[in-house]
Formats: C-alpha cells, structure tokens, sequence
C-alpha cells in the first residue's frame, strides 16, 4: 500500500497560503540520501544464479553477499517467480519462499547494505509484478501458495497487495496489453493504490558481463508515458533482471531512492511514496523539488505559482547535455511534453510558473549527460 502521508491536510485550520508554506518548510528540513540499488534479480530458488556451478552461488543469501561488493550499490531486491512449472524450468517452491525471507533478513544490514526478498508474479503472457513488503507467497497453483489468486487475476492482485499493509509493486517489462490490459482500460484507483513504479529499461537478463559495461536494452518509456496520462501515480525504475551472479556489475544503471537513512524501513517507504528516479549513470545524482516538494510528492493545497528547482551533480567528470521538464495532466490520456522555458544546458534548473488555480497537472525531469546517459524522475503532482 502506498503511503501517500503528503497528501493528507493538515488539521489546524489555517490559510492555504500559511498551509503550504509550512509544509513546505517541513519537506525542506527533511534531509534524504540517495541510495542506489535494484529490485529486479534472481537466485535458484527460481531460474537465475544460472551459473552456479561456476561461481558457487545459488541461495538468495550468496547473491546479497555478492552484491554487496558492487560499486555504487546500496540494495538489492531478490524477487522469485511466484510459480513452479516443471523440473527443468524450476520457479518457486513455497519452502523455498519462506526461506529466502529469512535469509534477506539475515543478511540484512541496516547502515550498510539493504536486502529485500519478494516475488515476480505472473506470466510472460500476461504480465510480469515484482512485489515487496508481501510475506506470503500469492499463487494459483495447488499446494504451492500461501494466498491463492487465480492466473491471471490481476485485478484480485492490486487488491491484495492494496490491503496489505507496507506492500508495494512496480511493473516488469509492461506490454500495452498486460495485466488484463491495464493500460488501456479505465483508471483503476485500486490498481493505482498498488503499484508505486514501472520498470522503463530491463536487462540485459541474460548478462554474465561483470565489468558495469552492459546497457539495458530496449525500452519503456512509452507505457510509463501512458500511464500517468491515464492518472497513475508511479515512478521509473530501471530493471536489472539478473539471472546470474552478477548482482549489481553488469552495467551502470541503478534506481535510485530518497531515503533519510540506509536500513529497509526506509528503503521500503521511499518506494511506496514514489521517492525515487532511474538513471543510466551510478554516479550520478538528482534534486527534483517544486515548491520544497520531493519527487514522488502529491501536492494536494491549491497553488498558483510553482518553484521548480533542479541540481545534479556526479562523483566523476560526467557532465550535463541537457535538463528538461516534462508536464501532462493526469487523466488526459495525453502524454507530458516538455515545459516550455524549463530547460537548461547547465547542471542546474531554477525556474518559476504560473499555474491555474485548481488544474491538476504533473512534472517530472529528463536529463540527458554529453555521454548520452539519460535520468528521469517521479513525478511532482499538483492541485490533486
């Protein structure tokens, strides 16, 4: 369940205009770190650690142990196939599930590295849901779950994982037509309530490259485009999808999360609240704020003026081609265009707007490095 904490009122009955500035005061006194990592991996609980034989890996436990020697790499999510089809395509085994909780638990270490265990439901049909913060394994076939759901009953999923107190789902790989056609059928509040993220670049799954040089293949931008037209209210991650011991040195890329502290509570939170961007540089780093508001911030007082501000720096000698805004109106099924005199060719972006009062509408930040690395942020939603 998102914990959407910024758009409840405050209960003193002030102005709106002393309102938001006092909250705005508040988010600005609220110091985040940015933690890199992935959601998106695998051991042999289901298919990866594909080259076990070679590297001796093939426990949940033995990828958090390899990955916290990763560079730039603060978390990993190890997320099983909620299935089990065959002997020769193993998925999820319901012990197995059980135990791979308690194995991200002891080797979890608060402070230095994050370790997460969750599932990937679905089907390569259908549509594939990492899920986090959900202790029992959801499935369909016999004597294989913990809570039953039929495949694919995605609809019955967002409602699981809704009512589940600190749960939360990003979307893999999306197709328009997954999920039950989630994209092109009407807004689903529910749904909209589970899912905190979409995966805009996966892979390569396959990978065996250990030297960060790899680059995701392919992309999705598009559906994530779509779906905030639509009125979702989710992120981009980028997806490593690994399937062998690579965890964390394929390539560069990292989603990357707003958290006070380094320890899984935090992590956890940050993802439901959409505290979070994809970058294709691990070294790279992105303030995103509109009015003191974080990304992943639903601005829900009325306003008129917005301050948008931008800075990114990087640890190397990386340097910024461009900074752009994006803007859509959420429920428009019209995808966000670029804001017109929010650009930038510095690594900074100060810029004030007049908005209509009460228009709902979303702004989020592309920014493209002279190495042709692109990041883009959560959104900022306003007048919601």
């Amino acid at each position: 369940m998102k914990k959407l904490f910024h758009k409840q009122q405050l209960l003193l009955r002030l102005s709106l205009f002393t309102t938001a500035f006092l909250f705005s005061l508040f988010l600005n006194a609220q110091t985040y770190n940015h933690y890199r990592g992935n959601l998106h991996a695998h051991s042999a609980y289901s298919d990866g650690n594909k080259d076990s034989t070679a590297s001796g890996v093939n426990t949940p436990a033995g990828c958090f142990n390899y990955a916290k020697g990763s560079k730039a790499f603060d978390y990993l999510g190890v997320s099983e196939h909620n299935h089990y089809y065959k002997e020769e395509n193993p998925g999820m085994h319901l012990e197995d599930f059980a135990k791979g909780l308690q194995q991200a638990d002891d080797e979890n270490d608060d402070g230095n590295f994050v370790c997460m265990y969750g599932m990937e439901y679905g089907t390569v049909a259908a549509g594939h849901v990492l899920i986090y913060g959900y202790d029992e394994l959801i499935g369909w076939e016999d004597d294989n779950h913990d809570v039953f759901n039929k495949k694919p009953d995605y609809k019955t999923l967002w409602q699981l994982i809704a009512d589940k107190s600190g749960a939360f789902a990003t979307l893999c790989h999306p197709k328009n037509a997954d999920f039950q056609k989630l994209l092109t059928t009407p807004y689903n509040s529910i749904a909209d309530d589970a899912i905190c993220g979409v995966a805009i670049k996966n892979g390569p799954h396959s990978s065996k490259l250990k030297n960060y040089s790899a680059n995701p293949p392919g992309t999705f931008y598009s559906y994530y485009k779509a779906m905030l037209a639509k009125g979702y209210h989710l992120g981009p991650t980028i997806d490593h999808d690994t399937h062998n011991t690579v965890f964390g040195r394929s390539h560069q890329s990292r989603t990357v999360v707003l958290s006070e502290e380094l320890n899984r509570e935090d992590i956890m939170d940050a993802f439901r609240e959409m505290r979070f961007y994809a970058s294709e540089d691990s070294n790279a780093t992105v303030e995103f704020t509109i009015n003191g508001f974080p990304m992943g911030s639903i601005i829900s007082d009325p306003v008129t003026t917005i301050e948008i501000d931008v800075v990114v720096t990087d640890k190397t000698t990386d340097k910024v081609q461009t900074i752009k805004v994006l803007t859509g109106k959420p429920g428009s099924n019209i995808k966000a265009t670029f804001l017109s005199g929010a650009s930038s060719i510095t690594s900074e972006l100060h810029v004030t707007k007049t908005v209509p009062l009460n228009k709902a509408a979303y702004y989020y930040v592309e920014v493209i490095q002279k190495d042709g690395q692109k990041i883009y942020t959560s959104p900022i939603w306003i007048n919601e």
